[in-house]
């Protein structure tokens, strides 16, 4: 493994070419965030302990060159939207327990364990299939879009991670759906708790098992997901044929955004402030830490939610500078660009919309409300 320092690099604006971007703000009111983010780090277990209320956020188009940014216009405004995708002029973004496809029409997905989804991905091989996770509830969903229907699912609870916390008295819980399992378990005299009715019941992150914050398919295999886990601290390589589990990248702090490909790997280690690149078989950790323009009161914590990859550049949500940071690893150049101060960045992708298609999901975002 190798640490690299992303400060030592040349910082220039002239490396990367125009970059347009659909994005998630998951809350406009960043610093409430940062409160709550604060208060946790004195509980043992990360993460909010009561479910509380989703906040309001939107969708933003914008565009990043020559250092600046620019062209920003929120294009919707819904309940804490997370999860973005745009391929093939499809645009998929989630909203808390809700998933909206537009076209040149709304198509809206719900299911009863949807909860505080993260990601959303259309298949690489096919762009009417898309992969949705369910971070409230620790499970992932396959849909085929033309008839809406589920082709694959995938639980933590009934793969290896069906041990949750309690947040009061950090002692466990095991969590399950299943009515003949929760009976076993109380015969056993161990503590659990049956979700069963998913839509009156909710998991505070605290509480979660696995607390999956991203899933992705893997770009060459069509039968292989990436899903990073937030207390593992790893991305793990699902089959779906079989459930079998692989362990690409570990010991990662809260991981988000893991994708990978036959030639690399990719995770963003949140709290660490690393961005993990494994190619041709070496393990890379770009590093954040000595980065200037983070707020004083944050002193040496870091917050990066995602990264992605554009040409040879990797893109990367700096939540504690309020920036996107810019770097290429090979050139050993960054550059980083801020955005709005009150803006909670969850996801991005490359993509521009069409003017129907922002007036849709503007309308969609009404019926939201």
């Amino acid at each position: 493994m190798k640490r690299i320092d992303i400060s030592k690099f040349q910082r220039d604006s002239f490396f990367y070419d125009q970059i347009d971007l659909l994005i998630t703000v998951k809350s406009f009111d960043l610093q409430a965030i940062r409160k709550r983010y604060l208060e946790s780090k004195k509980n043992k277990r990360s993460g909010s302990t009561h479910r509380r209320k989703p906040n309001f956020g939107g969708v933003v188009s914008l565009s990043l060159n020559n250092g600046k940014l620019y062209n920003d216009q929120v294009l919707s405004q819904m309940k804490e939207p997370r999860g973005i995708d745009f391929l093939n002029n499809k645009l998929a973004v989630s909203s808390e327990d809700k998933v909206f496809i537009i076209t040149d029409k709304v198509k809206v997905l719900e299911n009863d364990y949807f909860s505080y989804i993260h990601t959303v991905s259309f298949s690489p091989f096919n762009s009417n299939i898309l992969m949705v996770s369910s971070s409230g509830f620790d499970c992932i969903f396959e849909y085929e879009l033309k008839g809406s229907n589920v082709i694959w699912e995938w639980f933590a609870w009934e793969n290896g991670f069906h041990k949750g916390k309690n947040p009061v008295t950090n002692s466990d819980v095991l969590l399950t759906r299943d009515n003949d399992q929760a009976k076993k378990w109380q015969k056993e005299g161990k503590n659990f708790l049956l979700i069963d009715k998913p839509k009156t019941q909710s998991l505070p992150t605290a509480q979660r098992s696995a607390f999956i914050n991203s899933v992705a398919y893997h770009m060459d295999n069509e039968n292989l997901i990436l899903a990073t886990f937030f207390y593992a601290g790893k991305m793990i390589q699902i089959n779906k044929i079989d459930n079998s589990m692989l362990t690409v990248i570990e010991s990662m702090k809260h991981p988000h955004g893991g994708k990978q490909s036959d030639t690399i790997s990719l995770a963003t280690s949140t709290n660490s402030g690393e961005v993990v690149l494994i190619k041709d078989g070496v393990e890379y950790r770009y590093y954040t830490n000595e980065l200037e323009g983070k707020a004083l009161e944050l002193v040496d914590m870091e917050w990066l939610q995602n990264s992605i990859i554009v040409d040879d550049n990797i893109i990367t949500i700096d939540s504690n500078r309020t920036s996107f940071l810019i770097f290429n690893p090979d050139k050993e150049l960054y550059d980083l660009i801020p955005y709005n101060m009150n803006w909670a960045i969850q996801d991005m992708v490359c993509g521009i919309l069409t003017h129907e298609q922002k007036i849709l999901l503007k309308e969609a975002s009404l019926s939201n409300e």
